[in-house]
């Protein structure tokens, strides 16, 4: 089922029937950012809502998930029966896909929230000890890059996308072109979100040497944690790019 096609469609019948999307979400008891991600194609209605939005739209079901107007005049009735029956399983597909993204998001959401969480236990740690042999990989500071990498594409909504794109990597399997296109995206914008991040966390890095600037042990450790943090994000950044890459052959 084309999202964008059916938000367009919703959009036409608001206008048509003289309705701005704050009106339109009064009567559906929604918001009106909801209306306004459903005719730009970002989401679908929520079935429950199907019924009543038909009633206001004035247009049955079958014409807003297929996208279009028509009537039983122009159509007969058995091409009539097979749009619904498309309608109905492309709704059903879109519906399973939306709840694999749900469960993708909280998996990510975890991951993230994990590896944030081990890296302040390693710092924790590290601190009750001297002599820390582990410094020279700064394991917090990779922690810290994929566990907020992670729960920003588990909140963004792109960590489903994100994950399709390993798996096609590494796997046959295979995918349809507009999902092997998002995890393209998926991948450019995490690769985006890496530099980002690394270089907010290089920033960072930054502090601890302005406030240590008589303790050249202190200095020094401050710009190998930021030399690190910037080789980190240099090598996720490539990570990505090959990847991007990677997935642009499989549609040619």
């Amino acid at each position: 089922m084309d999202q964008i096609k059916t938000g367009k469609f919703i959009a036409h019948m608001r206008k048509k029937q003289g309705l701005t999307q704050k009106q339109l979400a009064e009567q559906l008891n929604v918001t009106d950012k909801t209306i306004s991600k459903w005719e730009t194609g970002y989401r679908l209605p929520d079935v429950s809502l199907l019924p009543q939005l038909s009633s206001i739209l004035k247009a049955d079901i079958n014409e807003l998930l297929a996208g279009e107007e028509f009537s039983s005049k122009e159509v007969s009735s058995e091409e009539y029966m097979k749009k619904s029956e498309n309608n109905l399983l492309g709704l059903m597909n879109d519906l399973d896909e939306m709840d694999k993204k749900s469960r993708s998001k909280n998996l990510g959401t975890l991951i993230g929230f994990l590896l944030t969480v081990l890296a302040f236990l390693y710092l924790f740690a590290s601190s009750l000890k001297s002599g820390r042999m582990m410094d020279l990989l700064d394991f917090p500071t990779l922690l810290f890059l994929l566990g907020l990498k992670f729960a920003v594409l588990s909140i963004t909504g792109w960590f489903h996308d994100y994950l399709n794109g390993w798996k096609l990597l590494f796997t046959r399997r295979a995918l349809p072109p507009k999902d092997v296109k998002l995890a393209i995206q998926a991948a450019d914008y995490a690769g985006t979100l890496t530099l980002a991040l690394g270089c907010l966390l290089a920033l960072l890095g930054l502090f601890p040497m302005l406030q240590y600037m008589n303790s050249s042990l202190s200095i020094w450790r401050s710009c190998a944690q930021i030399a690190l943090t910037l080789l980190y994000t240099a090598i996720g950044k490539t990570i990505y790019v090959l990847l991007s890459y990677k997935l642009k052959r499989r549609l040619l």
